[in-house]
This record gives C-alpha cells, structure tokens and sequence, in this order.
C-alpha cells in the first residue's frame, strides 16, 4: 500500500507538486454538464494496467478497487466537479 499510496508530506513537493497543490486548492467556475454513470465506468475500464500513477500518485488499479468498491462512486465525482474539487489523498 505504501508503494500505491505514498504519504502526502507537503514537506517533501517539488515545484512541480507545489503547482498542483495551489491548482487543487482553488475552485473552479465549471458549467460542465454532471458525469453520467456509463462515462464514469468507461473511464475507469479505460485505465491501463500497471502504468505508473499520474500526478495525484494514485494507481489505476486503486482507482478500479474504489468504483467496483463504491457504488457512489459518480455522485462522489459529480461533487468534486460541481464543487471544483478533488479529494486530498493522505489527510
């Protein structure tokens, strides 16, 4: 899990984390019509098996546990969307 998952320190960002920091912390102004169900799970089974995990740190087999493990999973992306969000993985 470690491996999947690092510890988010702030402590440790580059420059480049830093700007994906302040990014995240600002809300958007969206008006993006809401995710429907199929786009979601089209995404999600659209993700490639062990490729290195993007920016957020997360791996794509995480993200496939997470929408076969949680039937909310498009309202929980609606709302990131809406609210111009993401989860802040680790706190």
């Amino acid at each position: 899990m470690e491996q999947m998952i690092p510890e988010d320190n702030p402590q440790d960002d580059t420059d480049n984390h830093k700007e994906i920091r302040r990014q995240t912390e600002q809300p958007i102004d969206t008006a993006d019509k809401e995710f429907t169900q199929g786009e979601v799970r089209q995404a999600v089974e659209g993700f490639k098996p062990k490729k290195a995990p993007g920016p957020d740190g997360i791996a794509s087999e995480i993200l496939k546990l997470v929408y076969k493990g949680i039937p909310e999973t498009t309202s929980i992306c609606n709302k990131c969307l809406q609210h111009g969000v993401s989860p802040q993985i680790g706190k």
